[in-house]
């Protein structure tokens, strides 16, 4: 430890931190031995500043590892931050995303410095503050392990006499970390689950379960169903705290533990709810269990469903009906309570659902021109009684390709409470809807023209032959907005008996996904008058849109030429990504694109890689040259690994064999691909948080087997 008065010895301003160079520490750091709560002159508080400084968003520099002795000493001599900055020091010790920091990195000497301070800081372990007690606790489980014999029994001493429960919580979490012997660990833990403190009870549950294979004991999940739904927070496992100066610890790891045994979380999620669902706890966890594992999207759907009604805040409502909505599509039929409920919330008042809404069919809104995946639309609120009278004049929300996507995105910061409870009854009623096209309900088609596009773009996907005799009426006019949703779910038979509202949607408001549609329906499906349309649209548009407009029109005309010219000159200056897709749909006629293709394709930068290897075998016919390098891009492997971002590349790179398979271009699915294949295919868990499902299909069409129902 180091005491203020050698802050002086340390070339302070020779060191960054977050902001520049370091010479602002000694200043901070004298000002909290001094003062409980100091501020700047700017009026924000000095501590946090300081650790903002020192560990910014998980970064560290040179001036945090000479500054943890001083930290060190401040925690042992101020009573007044003792919490805080035991809070702050272990965070430092357990910095590194991926696990202990290498010892020869600066977080690996950052740990070094704290763990070199911890003899002395234990002593705070016995503090008359229980919230020091619990910090220093867990600054304890940084520590190495098994720990100290003195540590060791101050913990057990904590944990047999501590008035605080939490503190005898933490303890004995602690000491099943901790204490070298197993058999007291073991006996203890199992006294412990039959405790008289609700508190100690759980942590016993939770350390039974952390030393138990999946499934779980039945007696240990029922402790954690009972006591968890109370509890309100959780410092156990020594996850890594949040920064200065909010003391307390995220619920990261007992989640992860939870989620092993899906069928235990499930059931553990259905109690919290069933105990009212204190801070949505149970359905956060029932959105969890589906992040990490497959084909449970029914009951996650049931469970939701029965947290529904015990939520009136209007976030809180949609964040559990927009994840019905992003599980009904694979969830199958819910059955008639869950629909029924699902239709009040679908119901809403239609005046104000179109008030608040950028998703109602009558709200005079704009369509982002980027197409499928990029809907963002920008409305005008309006003002329909008093309470809605200070309600700005725009707002904003994202539409993606689904509901788990769309998030409010605030025009302006100062908007309204009222616009706020406008916009977010709207997304529930919207989310409801989605959900209820996801199932195939077909009570939502009554009234379908009080439907957004992005709805019936879901019937369409999901249940189209029913959906379609009661969607005539009102698709010529939904087409002619041009939503990009709903024309990528058209497809060429309605398309086709849709042409002049395609036509309008291309001149009214320009979009990927209208340009698109129009080349695909080839010269049988369109007009002269087509070909005409697609060569006006505006040459400073987005790049993507006028790349698809150019080989829309080069489709319908047979002549590639002025396409070629335009997309060899588009790829020399701007983004070849939003280009090559649209060179890939020329087929043979985009060949004298081939030199320009194979130099981003063997360039130096990865970005666009995966669309050049696209777009060469579609324009050549040839997909021996870039085989190889899909082979190499998918890395067979046998391992599941959920923050495996490598993943993406292996996406892309199925996607495209799976293609060439499909076309014929592949003949065989080359075998040293099967492992990683069998794993996308046949895994009960998600081999990848985002796009699972897609990977699953395309495996399962390497593999030329059909996909599970």
């Amino acid at each position: 430890m180091r005491a203020p008065e050698e802050l002086n010895e340390v070339d302070w301003a020779a060191l960054e931190h977050a902001y520049g160079p370091a010479g602002d520490v000694p200043e901070m750091i004298r000002v909290l031995y001094a003062e409980e709560s100091p501020q700047t002159e700017r009026g924000e508080n000095v501590g946090e500043e300081l650790i903002n400084n020192l560990n910014h968003q998980g970064s560290l520099y040179p001036a945090t590892l000479e500054a943890v002795p001083f930290l060190a000493h401040l925690a042992l001599h101020v009573s007044w931050h003792r919490e805080a900055v035991l809070e702050v020091l272990t965070g430092l010790a357990e910095l590194d995303e991926w696990g202990v920091p290498a010892p020869e990195s600066l977080g690996g000497r950052v740990r070094a410095a704290v763990l070199a301070e911890l003899p002395l800081l234990m002593g705070c372990l016995t503090d008359p503050d229980p919230f020091v007690r619990q910090a220093a606790i867990r600054l304890a489980c940084v520590g190495p392990r098994p720990a100290g014999p003195a540590v060791v029994r101050t913990l057990a001493d904590l944990y047999e006499s501590d008035p605080s429960a939490s503190t005898r919580a933490d303890a004995l979490t602690a000491l099943a970390l901790l204490d070298p012997d197993p058999a007291t660990v073991r006996d203890r833990v199992a006294a412990a689950v039959g405790d008289h403190d609700r508190e100690v009870r759980l942590a016993a549950a939770l350390s039974g379960l952390d030393r138990a294979e999946p499934p779980y004991p039945a007696t240990l999940v029922a402790v954690v169903a009972a006591d968890g739904a109370v509890v309100p927070s959780s410092h156990r496992f020594a996850a890594r705290p949040r920064p200065f100066p909010y003391p307390g610890a995220p619920r990261d790891r007992e989640t992860e533990l939870l989620t092993e045994d899906p069928e235990g979380a499930l059931s553990i999620a259905r109690a919290w709810i069933a105990a009212g669902d204190t801070h949505r706890r149970g359905s956060r966890l029932v959105g969890q269990v589906d992040e990490r594992w497959r084909d449970r999207e029914a009951q996650c759907v049931a469970a939701l469903a029965e947290a529904l009604p015990l939520h009136q805040d209007g976030a809180e409502r949609l964040s559990i009906v927009r994840a019905i909505a992003g599980l009904m599509p694979r969830a199958g039929d819910p059955g008639s309570d869950v629909r029924d409920l699902l239709l009040a919330e679908a119901a809403g008042d239609e005046q104000e659902y179109a008030a608040g809404s950028p998703y109602a069919p009558g709200v005079a809104g704009r369509e982002s021109s980027r197409g499928k995946g990029h809907g963002l639309l920008w409305v005008d609120v309006g003002v329909t009684d008093d309470d809605r009278a200070g309600v700005p004049h725009s707002a904003a929300a994202t539409v993606a390709d689904g509901p788990g996507a769309l998030r409010t995105r605030s025009a302006r910061r100062e908007r309204t409470a009222a616009a706020q409870r406008a916009l977010a009854r709207a997304e529930v009623v919207e989310c409801a809807r989605l959900a209820l096209a996801g199932c195939g309900d077909p009570r939502l088609l009554e009234q379908p023209g009080n439907l957004s596009g992005p709805v019936l773009a879901t019937f369409l996907t999901h249940h189209r032959d029913e959906a379609l005799p009661r969607l005539h009426p009102v698709l010529p006019e939904l087409i002619a907005r041009g939503g990009a949703r709903l024309l990528d779910a058209l497809g060429s038979d309605l398309a086709a008996a849709h042409l002049p509202q395609l036509k309008q949607a291309l001149r009214e408001r320009p979009t990927v996904a209208a340009a698109r549609l129009l080349g695909e329906l080839g010269p049988s499906g369109t007009d002269t008058e087509t070909a005409d349309l697609l060569a006006t649209v505006d040459p400073t548009a987005w790049d993507g849109l006028c790349a698809e407009a150019a080989v829309s029109r080069a489709l319908i005309t047979g002549d590639a030429e002025p396409a070629v010219k335009g997309l060899r000159d588009l790829l020399r200056t701007q983004s070849p990504p939003d280009i090559l897709p649209a060179i890939g749909r020329l087929g043979p006629l985009g060949a004298p694109l081939a030199p320009e293709v194979a130099a981003v394709l063997h360039g130096p930068q990865k970005y666009g890689r995966a669309q050049a290897a696209d777009a060469y075998w579609r324009i050549t016919g040839d997909p021996r040259p870039v085989l190889p390098l899909l082979l190499e891009w998918a890395a067979p492997t046998t391992t599941y690994a959920s923050d495996d971002t490598a993943w993406y590349g292996r996406r892309d790179a199925l996607h495209i064999l799976a293609d060439m398979r499909t076309a014929g271009a592949l003949t065989t699915t080359p075998p040293e691909l099967r492992p990683l294949l069998e794993l996308c295919a046949t895994s009960p868990r998600r081999v990848a948080w985002k796009d699972d499902e897609e990977l699953r299909r395309l495996a399962h069409t390497l593999l030329d087997e059909p996909m599970p129902s």
